[in-house]
């Protein structure tokens, strides 16, 4: 630099330089007024794009906090599972070194069951809905500091009603927290405020992104012989014609076309492909590592394939095409295999990775180039404006690259042009949204039974809490505020709600234990559940208490616990026989069995065919696992349970409720002994934590125990493959407050 402009940047950077531990750090203005409001302990909306380093700041400050030796919680909030796994395992990286002398916060991340004491101070990094258990297994649990990430959820459905609800909970049991609300391209900052009646969150907007980008669309002259244009998209400059390419390649198809451009435009850099979906995500993910068929495997690339083979089995695609260098990355992957993947790619083990809208939800993966063709989020609907320039903050990453190209391929035939639309756009909390825009469908929700909406029974729970608190009018109110409700769709919710209220007997106690399923269907299984144990013989009924995994009548017992919940909660019809089939899937996740045995298992049952229709069935059993065991057994059997003890402490049935076992926490987890819990309490993955629990001394161990335990027992004797045998050393090399080994 010349020397005046390098004594002007002295000048500026000086009060921006921070001590973080024993590092010292130059922050953007951003950055720094962000550093010192968090300090400062205000009450903040931050809306930024994605390359801002916000999460930097954030995980530095939380650490300071958490390291302080005072007592004291923190709720950090994700939308994800996935998230949760990166959040906590940067937290625990950063407390483990951090030189303070004070006792350090534990991480917990797995609910802690209703009989187990709390720690001391520990930070709680959990999607909402495990928020919710712990907030109804400890009624004396509260937080200091609530961190929402991914805010601008509280817009989206039942999920986003739920978000709403716990972290009014969280603040109805500690008025003073701290409180955060993290989101990309929110324009109205004050939503949050208002949505939680709070005067003083201050809102804290950054606009300018931290690295360079280059939007580069891509024009195909020639689909047949892959002719292409590649224009240059500047600020206020229609597009540039920057070059001209023959690709030698046909382009006609979606995956195609990104195939093609990636290949061309993205040799010797790490890329990021964006897909329509899983299966689109896959046959990209395939046709570029055939591309690069004649690379050589190295070794990290080798041990990630076994690493994907053992967590998920030796037939799944992703094992082949880690061995090219080439991943792919969607919901229903398991968590431990996508950090590994992501990992994987942020080391340059792998050069190009696939994704779907599972990109948008925080997940960390900065990349030199992003290639995008007609982008969608979910069946055929195109990417929002706001979704776009959250994937394109991914191209380019502070402290990463200095400058990103997202690659648009066909950009003039996508249905929506998002460089010409706002980067911010303005959210409204989901239940107000559902009055103002769903009205009829919501009175049709909170009148009958036969609604199956998530979204809508939610919203309904959500009314009836608040008019059986008497804060519905309040409530209401406060949405006409906001502009969206009008006077009359208020009247009619009021009035719809307390009609509906007048054949609802549960307590609203119980009742909001189960927020997204329809109080009138929770009211009917009490009804049928309190008829048959007042009119059926007490060993008979003691039938639809549920078993423990394990025990003898576990699979009868869930069967027919499923075959009440399927034909109340999710209406199916009385012949249908899935609830057998979901029965027998989740007794083999709570007990442990391995996800390749369970892959393996449905791969024998479907018919043979090609390697199409192979994948297609790993597919679906990863589906099955993630959506039908893991979220709708875990909410049915949580209702249920919930409803169960309602109804024996009414007829006086005091010994059976505690034989109530909690099988929403072993479905969330994958495991029913406390051994195994306690170990993926710690960090591990399933997988690990399976094949470790044998070999402990009991299968009662809490999370202290487990950890002395794998202090003194040798990796070597665990019986671990050695990709495995490296996750249980980088966690001992947490636990021991060192650098992971990886």
């Amino acid at each position: 630099m010349p020397l005046r402009l390098a004594a002007e940047e002295l000048v500026l950077t000086e009060p921006r330089t921070v001590v973080l531990g024993e590092q010292t750090f130059v922050l953007t203005d951003f950055q720094h007024r962000f550093w010192e409001k968090l300090n400062a302990k205000a009450r903040l909306a931050v809306s930024a794009p994605t390359s801002a380093g916000k999460s930097f700041v954030l995980s530095n400050f939380l650490v300071s906090q958490l390291t302080a030796g005072e007592e004291g919680n923190l709720v950090y909030i994700v939308p994800t599972r996935a998230l949760i796994a990166q959040v906590s395992g940067d937290l625990v990286r950063r407390i483990s070194r951090s030189p303070a002398d004070g006792a350090k916060a534990e991480v917990v991340t797995v609910p802690i069951q209703a009989d187990r004491a709390l720690p001391r101070s520990a930070a709680y990094v959990m999607t909402q809905e495990r928020v919710q258990m712990m907030l109804a297994n400890h009624p004396l649990f509260r937080s200091e500091i609530v961190v929402v990430d991914e805010a601008h959820s509280i817009s989206e459905g039942s999920r986003g009603i739920l978000l709403h609800w716990v972290v009014e909970e969280l603040l109805s049991r500690n008025r003073s927290s701290q409180l955060l609300f993290a989101s990309p391209g929110v324009r109205n900052l004050d939503v949050f405020g208002r949505a939680f009646e709070l005067s003083d969150v201050e809102p804290l907007p950054s606009f300018e992104p931290t690295v360079a980008q280059n939007f580069l669309p891509v024009r195909i002259t020639d689909h047949d012989r892959g002719s292409v244009e590649l224009y240059l998209v500047e600020k206020d400059i229609g597009p540039t014609l920057i070059a001209n390419r023959e690709l030698d390649r046909r382009m006609s198809t979606i995956a195609e076309m990104l195939v093609a451009s990636a290949c061309a435009f993205g040799i010797g850099a790490a890329n990021i492909v964006y897909a329509n979906g899983a299966a689109q995500a896959e046959e990209i993910a395939i046709r570029i590592a055939e591309r690069f068929r004649d690379r050589e495997t190295t070794e990290e690339q080798e041990a990630l394939a076994q690493l994907v083979a053992e967590a998920v089995h030796s037939s799944y695609a992703l094992v082949e095409c880690v061995r090219k260098g080439v991943g792919f990355h969607y919901s229903d992957i398991p968590t431990h295999v996508r950090q590994a993947v992501e990992k994987a790619v942020a080391d340059g083990v792998l050069d190009y990775l696939v994704c779907t809208s599972t990109l948008l939800q925080g997940v960390n993966l900065p990349a030199k180039n992003l290639f995008m063709c007609r982008p969608e989020k979910g069946k055929r609907v195109p990417l929002e404006s706001v979704d776009f320039w959250n994937l394109a903050g991914r191209a380019g990453r502070l402290l990463k690259e200095f400058q990103g190209n997202i690659f648009l391929v066909q950009y003039e035939r996508w249905e929506r042009q998002p460089l010409r639309q706002p980067r911010q756009v303005e959210i409204a909390p989901a239940i107000e949204a559902g009055i103002a825009y769903r009205p009829q469908a919501l009175l049709r929700a909170i009148e009958q039974t036969t609604v199956r909406d998530d979204d809508l029974e939610a919203m309904f729970v959500r009314l009836l809490d608040d008019y059986s608190a008497g804060r519905l009018e309040h409530r209401l109110l406060q949405m006409q505020d906001g502009g969206l409700v009008t006077h009359e769709m208020a009247s009619d919710v009021l009035n719809a709600v307390a009609s509906a209220s007048k054949r609802i007997t549960l307590s609203p106690a119980v009742i909001r234990r189960s927020p997204n399923i329809s109080a009138h269907k929770q009211q009917r299984l009490y009804d049928i559940l309190v008829r048959y144990f007042t009119s059926t013989p007490q060993k008979a009924a003691e039938r639809l208490v549920p078993k423990h995994p394990g025990k003898d009548g576990d699979y009868d017992s869930y069967k027919a616990i499923l075959k009440i919940c399927y034909r109340v909660i999710l209406r199916h019809r009385p012949q249908s026989g899935f609830h057998r089939f979901a029965a027998l899937l989740a007794l083999w996740w709570m007990q442990g069995r391995p996800l390749p045995l369970i892959v393996e298992n449905q791969l024998k049952k479907a018919p043979s065919g090609d390697d199409r229709k192979r994948r297609r069935t790993v597919r679906r059993t990863l589906k099955l696992v993630e959506r039908e065991v893991r979220f709708e057994c875990v909410r049915l059997f949580s209702c249920y349970s919930t409803i169960l003890r309602q109804v024996l402490g009414d007829i006086g049935r005091h010994d059976l409720v505690e034989k109530i076992p909690d099988l929403p926490l072993f479905l969330e987890v994958g495991a029913s002994d406390q051994t195994t819990i306690s170990l993926m309490a710690i960090g591990l993955s399933r997988v690990v934590a399976a094949k470790i629990a044998i070999h402990a001394p009991s299968g009662d161990l809490d999370v202290e125990m487990v950890r002395k335990w794998l202090r003194f027992r040798p990796i070597d004797s665990l019986d671990l493959s050695p990709g495995l045998q490296a996750e249980v050393r980088d966690l001992l090399a947490v636990l021991e407050g060192a650098n992971p080994l990886s």
